[in-house]
């Protein structure tokens, strides 16, 4: 009894599976993004400073989860590396701030 594996088999079809669960978990958030926004939209009262607020909220949600069901993952990672690209030192100084806070806090 011979067995045949193809080692690049088995990582690839993992890593497709994960790229493929990953695309499914975005589609849901981005589904229930839109869905809060309709709740917000219904449950809040709409005059009003509070109401104001709420419509700015369900505005931003319904633009995210619309966002993220057309772009996906991969529309988030080219943007977020434009972003960059365009603005290397705020890049910079934000990631040596966060890697500062993440150290303080995983510290105590």
């Amino acid at each position: 009894m011979a067995f045949t594996t193809e080692p690049t088999a088995i990582p690839g079809e993992t890593s497709a599976s994960l790229g493929q669960k990953a695309e499914e978990a975005t589609a849901a958030v981005a589904c229930g993004m839109q869905s809060l926004a309709g709740t917000i939209r219904e449950k809040i009262p709409q005059g009003g400073m509070l109401g104001e607020t709420s419509q700015a909220v369900a505005r931003g949600l319904d633009r995210g989860g619309r966002y993220l069901e057309q772009e996906g993952l991969q529309g988030i990672g080219d943007d977020l590396t434009d972003l960059v690209r365009r603005n290397p030192i705020p890049a910079l100084l934000l990631g040596i701030g966060l890697g500062y806070l993440m150290a303080r806090a995983t510290r105590r």
